[in-house]
């Protein structure tokens, strides 16, 4: 029984001899690496899709306004206030109510997958209780 490593690493090996030899069969490099002959033909198939890229079109902040975001949050830290989840979150809210038309404030589901795509954001500091 092969390992899952060794079964990806066979279909891989598979995949790749089917297009050095166009005229061979799926089913044929999957007998030579035993493997699948079906997972073998969808892998084929997959790489022939166009790769889409899922969400992206409607973005809620532009480039500018994320800057401005950065700059608002350097601007907490050297000013000794630093910065916290909420206060950023406003700004945000703000950043959307100023905009022309008004749009309403994100969610905040929304704001935490924001700052999980910019961990550069916030520097955390874990402190101990003093006991």
């Amino acid at each position: 029984m092969k390992t899952t490593n060794e079964y990806k690493a066979a279909i891989a090996d598979a995949v790749a001899f089917k297009h050095e030899n166009p005229d061979e069969n799926a089913t044929t490099a999957a007998q030579i690496y035993h493997v699948n002959p079906i997972t073998v033909r969808s892998n084929l198939q997959r790489e022939q899709l166009p790769k889409v890229k899922h969400g992206g079109q409607n973005k809620m902040l532009s480039d500018a306004q994320v800057g401005a975001i950065y700059k608002y949050v350097e601007d907490s830290y050297l000013s000794g206030y630093g910065a916290t989840k909420a206060m950023v979150y406003a700004a945000i809210g703000c950043l959307k109510a100023n905009q022309i038309p008004a749009k309403e404030p994100p969610s905040w589901c929304w704001f935490q997958i924001f700052m999980k795509e910019h961990p550069d954001l916030f520097q955390t500091l874990k402190t101990k209780a003093i006991a």
